[in-house]
């Protein structure tokens, strides 16, 4: 008797008999019948026999009105045949030599990670042996499984152990589960051609553990990325011997992981990872390189082309993919059939993908983008391809990167692999028939972004693209003037200021970014206004800074602390208080904020600050205006201006431009402030300047 089954343990009673319980049964190659296997299972077989369990009847079929625990025990009811004449234990290979199958006897099939229930079917002469549900003998004979209609990958013979091929099983077992379950157990399955996930079906893994970056660990690295893997791993080798092509010039004839069916409607993916194989360290136990990798050279991780409803949870698509680890095709594949398609309800949430594009999401490339004369539609062909597109995307908790990140941490020539210019995300649309643009509002909430490439996101002809709560790493998100009505909330990125085809996205048509842009590492975009004010005590012109339009002097600023924080918080400069305003000297002293005259000649009225801003010059806006004037000059005015002060402290290390306000009279400099101003004994200012712009500059502790 099975140990526990006195006690009812039925958590094990579903295991499978294992070869040493059938041996110790003397239930090999042998009929077993009906009473001695419920004897050899206890009470509580009897029970679970009742239940319909041993029946191999869903739980719905249990619930159903049928026999007693008596009607159950000693059979009679056509409703549970496996409870007829005998139960069996054979292994696959004896089914297939079996030459005289019995009907109604259950076949219990005992190879490891195989187990479970097979009926001969009489009336059935046509299925294929497929090893996991169904088993044809060397008669013709079919012995078909009996489950709950959830299908399990290694029925079908996958080994799951790193080292057998098991694309021919795992194909086998996608076939079965058309329309249900597929469940992968933990373990890595090696695959060396493309796999393609049925419409309408549900694949489940194990779980998927987290994606090191490899260079910050190279001290502790394994011998092989899979001695670092957890959960349900797809790991391919090799190249993929099939071609796909789409409606893009950069997408055409590329290689493919996993591909979900086109018009894959309802399709799931859950809990695993698909990863592009490399080895780490070579035979002698160094970092690879180019001469000594194993690089599995893949285009394209997974490949969703016109489908609705689909679901990807828990998935991670990572390794050195050539071109995409997700590809979300809306470029209209299915045109020359005439079938109207596309991507529309796609749910992506807490997944990570990686590749020279990360996750792309492409429509065509036919026609020409709108201008100011308007736009060229497609023509011909290629005019049903407007009918396609992509909408309601939906991405939230999610992690992009580029290849460039994880390459940087190997040897020399590791970039080279594949080509440059790596993205996280790409979106770009294309030109429809009746609308300029079909790639419509996909939303990104709460993702993470990280390379070292130029654009942690490129858009182009895409309209309301959604980011709220997200944040990259580096690199900026790079629009095209056909990226209309972006919006972005509270979200952090960096800007761009390299390729002139791309613009600020807040300069995008119909741009709403709220609040107004929060740059990576605390860099802001935003309104500042604060005020100087100067006087002169008594031949010394002092200084302070103060908040626009408040009724007491001692309100605090937070542009000021902000923008003069290291005369504020390094040097305990009290901004609020009427401060001496250094002059030329051996050394600029910044510390009281604000720097009084040039070295090169002893005309004090130009004012230097210690308030860094950019060193572009798209970039550089500020205003300057006189507020309030006792000096003797009617005709002064204020501008500004900058000056390159590498010995501003607590500069960012790429700026050296820092703010400069000119004191003007007419068309020239003003006079010396000492002689402009008022003399008097601690009077009030008699001179307001207000500065107001937008600064991009790194400003701590702003919100």
């Amino acid at each position: 008797m099975r140990a526990g089954s006195n006690e009812g343990d039925t958590k094990n009673l579903l295991k499978p008999f294992t070869e040493a319980e059938i041996k110790q049964e003397g239930w090999e190659g042998k009929p077993v019948s009906r009473r001695k296997l419920l004897a050899a299972m206890g009470a509580a077989g009897a029970a679970l026999t009742a239940m319909g369990v041993l029946a191999g009847q869903s739980g719905a079929a249990a619930n159903r009105a049928g026999p007693g625990v008596h009607g159950s025990v000693y059979g009679g009811d056509p409703e549970f045949p496996l409870l007829a004449d005998c139960v069996r234990g054979v292994r696959i290979e004896e089914l297939r030599t079996e030459t005289a199958p019995v009907e109604g006897r259950v076949y219990f099939v005992t190879d490891p990670g195989q187990e479970g229930p097979f009926l001969y079917d009489p009336a059935d002469n046509s299925a294929a042996d497929n090893t996991g549900t169904v088993i044809v003998s060397a008669m013709g004979a079919r012995f078909k499984r009996r489950y709950d209609g959830n299908i399990h990958v290694k029925w079908f013979g996958a080994k799951g152990n790193g080292a057998a091929d098991d694309t021919s099983a795992i194909r086998a077992a996608l076939a079965a589960a058309r329309g249900k379950t597929m469940y992968f157990p933990p373990g890595v399955f090696r695959l060396t051609d493309t796999i393609t996930i049925p419409r309408n079906t549900f694949v489940r893994g194990s779980g998927s553990s987290s994606w090191f970056t490899f260079g910050q660990r190279r001290n502790v690295l394994p011998d092989s990325v899979l001695d670092m893997e957890n959960g349900t791993v797809l790991a391919f080798f090799g190249n993929g011997s099939q071609a796909f092509s789409s409606n893009r010039a950069d997408f055409q004839n590329f290689t493919c992981a996993v591909r979900f069916e086109s018009d894959a409607d309802g399709t799931q993916l859950s809990d695993l990872k698909i990863l592009s194989h490399f080895r780490i360290r070579d035979d002698l136990g160094g970092i690879t390189t180019q001469l000594t990798d194993e690089h599995a050279m893949y285009d394209v991780g997974l490949w969703i082309d016109n489908a609705e409803h689909v679901k990807l949870n828990r998935v991670s698509v990572v390794g050195y993919w050539q071109k995409a680890g997700l590809f979300l095709d809306a470029s209209g594949r299915l045109a020359a059939t005439g079938e109207y398609g596309s991507i529309e309800y796609a749910t992506i949430k807490d997944c990570l993908f990686q590749g020279k594009i990360g996750m792309a999401v492409l429509g065509g490339d036919e026609g020409n983008p709108p201008d100011e004369t308007g736009y060229t539609p497609p023509a011909g062909d290629a005019l049903t391809e407007g009918q396609f597109g992509l909408s309601h995307l939906f991405v939230s908790d999610c992690f992009f990167s580029g290849t460039d990140h994880h390459s940087n941490g190997f040897a020399s020539g590791w970039q080279s692999r594949i080509e440059p210019d790596s993205t996280p995300i790409k979106i770009d649309g294309f030109i429809g028939s009746g609308s300029p643009y079909r790639i419509n509002n996909p939303r990104f909430v709460n993702c993470s972004i990280q390379t070292r490439e130029s654009a942690s996101i490129v858009l182009d002809r895409v309209i309301r693209p959604t980011f709220v709560n997200c944040r990259a790493e580096s690199g900026p998100i790079r629009a095209s003037k056909h990226t209309i009505q972006p919006r972005l909330i509270a979200c952090e990125f960096p800007y761009n200021r390299t390729n002139p085809i791309y613009q600020e996205i807040e300069f995008c048509q119909g741009a709403h970014i709220e609040p107004p842009f929060r740059r990576l590492g605390h860099v802001l975009l935003m309104p500042y206004e604060f005020q100087i004010e100067l006087r002169n005590n008594g031949g010394v012109i002092e200084h302070r800074v103060t908040k626009p339009n408040a009724i007491q002097a001692t309100a605090k600023s937070k542009a000021a602390e902000a923008l003069f924080r290291y005369a504020i918080a390094e040097a305990g400069w009290n901004y609020m208080q009427w401060t001496p305003t250094p002059v030329p000297g051996s050394t600029d002293d910044f510390a009281k904020g604000i720097y009084l005259g040039e070295k090169s000649f002893t005309a004090k009225y130009n004012l230097y600050t210690s308030v860094i801003i950019d060193n572009a010059a798209d970039y550089q806006e500020v205003e300057v205006t006189v507020a309030d004037s006792r000096a003797a000059d009617a005709n002064l005015w204020a501008r500004a201006g900058t000056f390159s002060a590498q010995a501003v402290p607590y500069r960012m290390s790429s700026y050296s431009t820092a703010l400069k306000i000119e004191l003007r009279s007419g068309t020239g400099p003003a006079a010396n402030l000492t002689a402009n101003l008022p003399n008097e004994t601690n009077g009030p200012a008699s001179l307001v300047l207000r500065v107001r712009g937008k600064f991009y500059e790194q400003t701590y502790g702003m919100a």
